[in-house]
């Protein structure tokens, strides 16, 4: 027993130290004296570390002095940053005493006394090795090693450390405008050269330049200041630090190509700033972190008017990305002339560029198509080709210019658009399509002058414009910048919105995320029809990419304009980001020998046909005479682009970053609640949701061990949710998909059914249809209207197959008005019916229930062999449900006076809640939570609720304020699929109604 209190206190004291020797987070200073080459020089190191973030794996920085060797200021400044950035930051104060220039600057290579060479153990970089090991031990980190950082003197201490230091622990370095080198030149003597330092052999050298190290320099740093140090072998380096770095650089290449070595150096040239500590360090700290980018600009005076590439720069670090640029530019510079120019050729020599910007003479481009293959394409393969060799790793971006202020100008900019796609096609480049983004200001605000006096030049809103083309297509996400180049703030922020819009919404166009369908596939299986269509994609040049929102208002109002006897063009508001949701009426819901129906599409942004198809059917219904005789029969409520944000963006998700169809129930993005307040109103029968769906799944790569697809134009989504009644799911399923499949048939197109992927124990299984009311398909349904859901193959694809995707999309909106008024009778009939079983109250409640196991074929797209294959796949079928969990269905609802906020939800979702304006005694039964689950992982921002509840009978008191939801309504199918705790989607599932372990639920049944 001894034995053991005795270890156990042993170890309770050796962990008792452990802890006490922990470094405390936030700023502090320790004194490091344990190495004993450095016993007698102890040093302080000033540290930051920040409060919150995960301190094992967060990254470690070592920052330097410079020569007035002052920490304060520099611990000031990348204090700011590690707490912005999360990483530690350790500043080495090397006293001038205990440490002069030889033992820091030039790292005590040298013992200054005798001149003799010391043991690598003796020397400063060793120090520091061993101060970070402390570290490590203190901090609790688990970093295998560390970045670090130098400028000015400092960066001289980092230069020689990773020339003459072989550190097992620095991650990467960055030398910060040193005012001089030590060059690995034999030819010259320390600190100038290595030739009397016989360490420093070829093999050191081959590995210095392998290492992974950036140099920064700043292109303002030109002073030549009286403690320059100003010696001849320092001035043959050059007249400044920043020619200085610029020799060495280019010495480092080469002699790196001379021996063929790699070479990882990179440089960065900061603009419009000097020899600036901590501004430089600032900067550095994107660079370590490994989120910068390196762009080399190559063109004329377009790419330097209105100083462009500060523009970039400037605008990128107002976003929060480090950007480094470079520029060589001539006057009126054809790419023919950069193709022989040998500064053009050494700056891509330089290498680790991600981007290499591409730009012609502004007029050879749209010359003749011949002309232009020999002397635009020609140059631009062979710098292209010389970009790949040095730089494997990056990407040419062709900067696609502008047609001149003329008469000719549309002439001109097509060209110049052919022009630029073409190459970017033909070398696997990328476009950086200015002169569209151009094209769409000068069409949608004229106001805004882009040329400047010379008809030809870009004004500052136009090189403005540019800047934020190149930002879009470099960073590829949505921003805010706050770099306005001096113009207003409003007119600012409408150029960034242009630009991105450009940019993100036809990115595959642009060749920054290309097609995965090979062109081989897409002539044999899915041809585009043969009809020309004039709607807003489709009438438009093919290079333009896809319609903005500006023209498809612009077409739905003019449209709207010539037929205000038979439409309404309205809005349903506006979107968190400013933009309106238009809606056509066509009819009004009030006319009842009309059957209502309810047009929806773009409720994903990246969904561009079916809003394509919407505009078809627009010109159908106003232009032709079959189009007139539906809108006798039918009164149709028609929303072309659901989420305009999204749209404008091609993004799936809304402005406010949410999947609207994963908002159905909980109503948690502002644009599902207008739209829900629009459909409450125009209260359908008959509703249809177009979407596209990505065929080129990964998990189909398990079929045959090559990529395949799935082939059919359109897949329906019909719901099989238990709880909407038996007659809306035959209609929806039957009659109305049945008639939409022929008419898809009759035109060469293929459907089937909606599924998704799953991989279970390496096997693939598809998961069927729908059965949540996350999706409208199963909202749709659950308010007692006829529901159709389809999803046209698309995702993926941009511009490929436009007119076929688009058109099947119209051709199952057709057919479901012509159903519609062929079949009024039967449906209303349906519907009646529907409506008057769940007014009865008589059937129970489907709370939880599983998908019935089968196996059904689908049809897939090889694409390597360019083949349709079929494959049984083991299926989870949503329209084969079975009830696990059934309740009797109650009279009514009641909330607290407390559920404000979940009673307008349910109101806005259409569903009838009344407030009791007197207090009142019922008998109810209460849910009781009695085993609650909540996910680890975030899902459409909320971690979902699974619970399972005893119901308790109990009489209780209400007050006045309470509401309740009666269910004989039309809705109140809706209503118990939300309010039952266990529902999937439901208000408890969704945590619009919040609870935990063994609480009572603030939802009661009254029976």
């Amino acid at each position: 027993m001894k034995r053991l209190i005795l270890l156990l206190t042993i170890v309770f004291l050796d962990a008792g130290l452990r802890a006490a020797s922990v470094l405390p987070v936030g700023e502090g200073k320790f004194t490091y004296k344990d190495y004993p080459p450095f016993a007698d020089r102890p040093v302080d190191v000033h540290y930051y570390i920040p409060a919150s973030g995960d301190l094992r794996r967060m990254p470690i920085v070592f920052v330097f002095e410079g020569a007035d060797r002052g920490y304060t200021y520099l611990l000031k400044a990348w204090k700011q940053e590690a707490e912005k950035h999360k990483f530690m930051v350790f500043i080495p104060h090397f006293d001038l005493e205990r440490f002069p220039l030889p033992d820091y600057q030039e790292i005590g290579v040298m013992d200054d006394k005798d001149h003799t060479i010391r043991p690598a153990e003796k020397r400063t970089p060793a120090l520091v090795d061993k101060i970070f090991e402390y570290v490590r031990q203190s901090s609790g980190s688990e970093r295998k090693g560390y970045m670090i950082y130098g400028h000015s003197a400092g960066g001289q201490f980092v230069q020689r450390f990773m020339l003459f230091h072989d550190s097992p622990y620095v991650e990467k370095a960055v030398i910060g405008s040193p005012g001089w080198y030590t060059f690995p030149d034999a030819s010259q003597v320390f600190p100038y050269g290595v030739r009397n330092i016989p360490y420093v052999t070829p093999e050191t050298i081959r590995k210095y330049l392998a290492k992974p190290i950036i140099l920064q320099l700043a292109t303002g740093d030109t002073i030549r200041e009286s403690y320059l140090r100003k010696t001849p072998e320092v001035e043959a380096q050059g007249c400044n630090r920043y020619e200085r770095g610029n020799q060495f650089y280019q010495y480092l290449h080469r002699i790196a190509a001379e021996h063929n070595w790699p070479c990882n150096w990179q440089k960065i040239e900061e603009q419009v700033i000097g020899h600036h500590s901590t501004g430089m360090g600032r900067r550095a700290v994107p660079v370590m972190l490994g989120d910068s980018l390196r762009a080399l600009f190559i063109g004329n005076s377009y790419t330097q008017y209105n100083r462009l590439v500060r523009q970039v720069q400037a605008l990128a670090a107002s976003t929060g990305h480090k950007l480094s640029v470079k520029l060589v530019e001539h006057g009126g510079w054809t790419l023919k002339k950069h193709a022989t120019n040998p500064e053009t050729l050494d700056a891509i020599r330089e290498g680790n560029w991600d981007f290499v910007i591409l730009q012609d003479q502004s007029k050879a481009p749209a010359r003749e198509k011949e002309w232009v293959r020999e002397n635009v394409y020609k140059p631009a393969h062979s710098l292209d080709s010389l970009r790949r060799l040095y730089n494997p790793k990056g990407k040419t971006v062709f900067y696609m210019t502008w047609g001149h202020d003329i008469d000719t100008y549309a002439e001109m900019q097509q060209r110049l658009a052919e022009s630029y796609l073409e190459m970017t096609a033909q070398l696997n480049a990328w476009c950086a399509p200015v002169g569209i983004a151009w094209k769409r200001v000068r069409t949608e605000n004229p106001s805004i002058t882009l040329y400047n006096n010379d008809h030809s030049h870009p004004s500052r809103q136009g090189s403005y414009l540019v800047a934020n083309v190149f930002c879009s297509v470099f960073f590829q996400k949505p921003y805010t910048g706050t770099y306005y180049a001096g113009l207003p703030e409003e007119e600012a922020l409408y150029l960034q919105r242009i630009a991105q819009e450009t940019v993100f919404s036809n990115p595959s166009f642009w060749n920054i995320q290309p097609t995965v369908q090979p062109e081989e596939v897409a002539r044999r299986f899915y041809p585009e029809p043969e009809q020309q269509y004039s709607t807003p994609t489709l009438g438009k040049p093919l290079e333009e990419g896809l319609a903005s929102l500006f023209e498809i208002n612009r077409y739905l109002k003019d449209l709207a304009d010539r037929h205000p006897d038979k439409v309404t063009l309205s809005d349903i508001g506006k979107t968190p980001q400013g933009r309106d949701i238009p809606v056509l009426y066509f009819g009004t819901p009030n006319e009842k020998k009309k059957i209502r129906v309810w047009i929806q599409a773009g409720l994903h942004g990246n969904e561009p046909a079916g809003p394509e198809a919407t505009c078809m059917l627009v010109d159908y219904l106003l232009n032709t005479p079959e189009g007139a005789e539906l809108l006798k029969k039918v009164s149709l409520a028609l929303v072309p682009v659901a989420n305009t944000d999204g749209y404008a963006m091609q993004s799936r998700k809304s402005g406010n970053g949410y999947d609207l169809n994963r908002d159905q129930s909980k109503l948690a993005d502002p644009v599902t609640l207008l739209l829900k307040k629009a459909y409450k109103k125009w209260n359908p029968e008959i509703a249809l949701d177009i979407h596209e769906f990505n065929p080129f799944r990964k998990e189909f790569e398990l079929l045959r061990g090559t990529k395949a697809a799935t082939a059919a134009d359109v897949l329906f989504l019909p719901s099989g949710h238990l709880n909407i009644p038996v007659g809306i799911r035959t209609l929806s399923n039957g009659l109305f998909r049945e008639e939409a499949e022929k008419a898809l048939e009759a035109n060469g197109s293929h459907s089937g059914f909606y599924f998704t992927p799953n991989v279970r124990n390496d096997s693939l299984y598809a998961m069927k249809d729908a059965k949540s009311p996350q999706s409208s398909s199963t909202f749709q349904g659950l308010t007692n209207a006829v529901s159709l859901f389809i999803e046209i193959r698309g995702i993926g694809l941009g511009r490929a197959c436009f007119t076929r995707r688009a058109e099947c999309g119209f051709l199952v909106s057709r057919s479901l008005l012509e159903t519609a008024a062929l079949h009024s009778k039967e449906v209303r009939s349906g519907i009646r019916k529907a409506a008057k079983e769940t007014c009865s109250g008589k059937s129970d409640i489907s709370v939880t229930f599983q998908s019935a196991r089968t196996e059904l074929p689908v049809t897939f797209i090889d694409l390597a062999k360019n083949e349709r294959f079929t494959e049984p796949l083991p299926t989870f079928d949503a329209l084969q449900l079975k009830a696990e969990l059934v309740r009797k269905r109650p009279k009514a609802y009641i909330l607290p006076d407390t559920c404000q906020m979940q009673a307008e939800k349910l109101r806005a979702l259409g569903i009838e809640v009344e407030e009791i304006g007197k207090p009142f005694t019922a008998t109810v039964e209460k849910y009781m939570v009695t085993g609650y689950k909540k996910a680890t992982k975030e899902w459409e921002k909320i971690y979902p609720v699974t619970v399972s509840t005893r119901m308790v009978k109990e009489k209780k008191s209400f007050p006045a304020g309470c509401f309740i939801i009666r269910l004989s309504q039309k809705n109140a199918n809706l209503a118990v699929t939300l309010l039952e705790p266990e529902s999937v989607n439901g208000f408890v599932n969704f945590e619009v109604v919040h609870t935990k372990l063994g609480k009572e639920l603030p939802i009661y049944r009254k029976n």
